[in-house]
């Protein structure tokens, strides 16, 4: 859609434009047809509601319906509202009156701006029953990524310039920063009694972030879809773009946001999935839980990293020796906690991360892992083995060998025994045993060749490797730009391939041990 790119890339980042795909358009206009339907005279439902698109953009959304004298179009862009305009009356474009598409900045301009007739229908309770606000609205938000890590700085014009933010802002907390909900709010404040049929990512369903916008998002669902995000027009990753209908509230206690909402399944093909998906409205997350387990006492023994607890930050979670620089938490490892800080790690990082489940929730557990010894077990040998693992004797003693020095091959006496003391006696699925088994051979292979090796000079460091050094020894490092030193995927060593690549099997089995129990102990719904 070339017209869609005259706005220039910066401005689109900053206002959060996504233009919606034709397949997606035409989808949500089937489910508009399903909820509102046909009166008992056989109406359709575009003779019988109103329509209007606050964020239009050149009208994609609008393509295709049938009525133009109960639709209406605004968007901020005036260029948007000429295009609209132009594209009046063209064989599949748009089929709306030109004085029923107009410039309005949503989050900025009064109602008392909209066309006359429009007006009307806002301001008659009765009339604005028959109303559906039908957008597709911006999607940006103050932070990303870069913010979090420290590597970058809130977008501070992408919320905070609006005077609906302003407005807002001590209502929706933290969800003020994202454009969408903005325009949420204010359609449910301003629209009582109206329907919103809206896209948006997921996140105001789930996220903790927007706990405060769904106590004040009084409103009802009837019904709704999700696909691929890298479907749509300039957006960045791969997550789930929702189209729900709302029916708003009139009065604030007609309705409470509801607990979970289930939405059908649709692929970037438009082909729909065999599955429902259902996306659930929890305030405790993982973070709340761990916290509870977070103790600073003298015998530390390493240190995790925890992220935003959602699966598109799933990857995030790291374990090293020190404590990071990064605008997170941190939880530090003790023998007291270790079990706790593992089922953390583990049920985090078991499953595999996918475009639908990118946004599901990591949330506070219930009591049932408590007295589930193989579980927690499980997760502790996972821990141990699992890439994101990266304590490294060069930053301070590795009290995490699970093997003694026998086991190991190793010839000189390792600085902790902790583990390994730790491990003794407890009970492991035959999953678990098989990483250790697995792990064991990678362990002795190692010391076999540093025995052979010139190592004199680094004895003690080499001789205490971690996972994380032996797969460094072996696999050696490259420069991956800006000064960065990423470790290699493979080896030229095919003995510790085969061997690592056991390693990764029985991980790989044993994570599919973990998986179901993170749902049934309530850490995923």
């Amino acid at each position: 859609m070339p017209d869609d790119l005259l706005i220039p890339q910066h401005i689109r980042e900053i206002r959060g434009s996504f233009f919606t795909p034709k397949i997606w358009a035409d989808k949500s206009k089937e489910y508009l047809a399903d909820v509102f339907g046909s009166d008992c005279h056989g109406s359709d439902w575009q003779n019988e509601y109103y329509i209007w698109d606050c964020a239009a953009g050149t009208g994609n959304l609008l393509a295709g319906l049938a009525n133009p004298s109960t639709v209406w179009a605004s968007d901020i862009e005036q260029r948007n509202v000429e295009t609209m305009q132009s594209l009046i009356g063209l064989d599949k474009h748009l089929n709306l009156l030109p004085s029923h598409i107009f410039q309005f900045d949503f989050l900025n301009d009064s109602f008392d701006k909209l066309p006359e007739e429009l007006r009307k229908i806002i301001d008659d309770k009765e009339k604005r029953k028959k109303l559906i606000v039908y957008i597709n609205p911006p999607y940006a938000e103050a932070t990303n990524a870069r913010t979090v890590s420290g590597t970058g700085k809130n977008r501070i014009k992408v919320s905070k310039q609006h005077a609906i933010h302003n407005e807002y802002k001590t209502v929706l907390g933290k969800a003020a920063n994202e454009l969408y909900s903005l325009f949420m709010i204010r359609i449910a404040d301003t629209c009582k009694g109206a329907y919103l049929a809206v896209f948006s990512t997921m996140k105001y369903i789930n996220s903790s972030n927007f706990a405060r916008f769904r106590a004040a998002f009084s409103a009802r669902f009837l019904k709704g879809f999700v696909c691929p995000s890298n479907t749509f027009d300039n957006v960045q990753g791969r997550f789930p773009i929702g189209f729900l209908i709302w029916q708003l509230s009139y009065n604030d206690c007609d309705f409470k946001f509801p607990k979970s909402v289930k939405l059908d399944v649709f692929n970037a093909d438009g082909k729909r999935a065999p599955i429902e998906k259902e996306f659930h409205n929890s305030s405790k997350s993982i973070n709340n839980w761990i916290k509870e387990y977070t103790i600073y006492k003298n015998d530390i023994i390493g240190f995790m990293g925890n992220y935003a607890p959602d699966f598109q930050n799933a990857h995030q979670p790291y374990i090293m020796i020190n404590k990071g620089f990064h605008h997170i938490n941190y939880f530090a490892f003790n023998k007291e906690n270790i079990i706790e800080g593992c089922i953390y790690f583990a049920v985090r990082l078991c499953i595999e991360h996918t475009w639908l489940n990118n946004q599901d929730q990591f949330l506070y557990p219930n009591d049932g892992y408590k007295d589930d010894a193989a579980f927690q077990n499980n997760c502790l040998v996972f821990t141990l083995f699992h890439g994101k693992n990266y304590i490294s004797r060069s930053d301070g003693i590795n009290h995490w060998i699970p093997f003694t020095e026998e086991e190991a091959g190793a010839k000189e006496q390792f600085e902790s025994g902790f583990m390994r003391k730790y491990l003794k006696d407890k009970p492991l699925s035959p999953e678990a045993r098989a990483v250790l088994s697995a792990g064991r051979e990678l362990w002795k292979y190692y010391h076999a060749k540093i025995r052979n090796g010139n190592t004199a000079n680094d004895c003690g460091r080499r001789a205490n490797a971690s996972f994380y050094d032996i797969r460094q020894f072996f696999q050696g490092r490259r420069e991956s730009g800006a000064g960065n030193c990423r470790m290699n995927a493979t080896s030229a060593d095919e003995t510790y391939n085969t061997l690592i690549g056991s390693v990764r099997d029985a991980q790989k089995a044993l994570a599919a041990k973990i998986a179901p129990k993170a749902y049934e102990y309530g850490f995923l719904l």
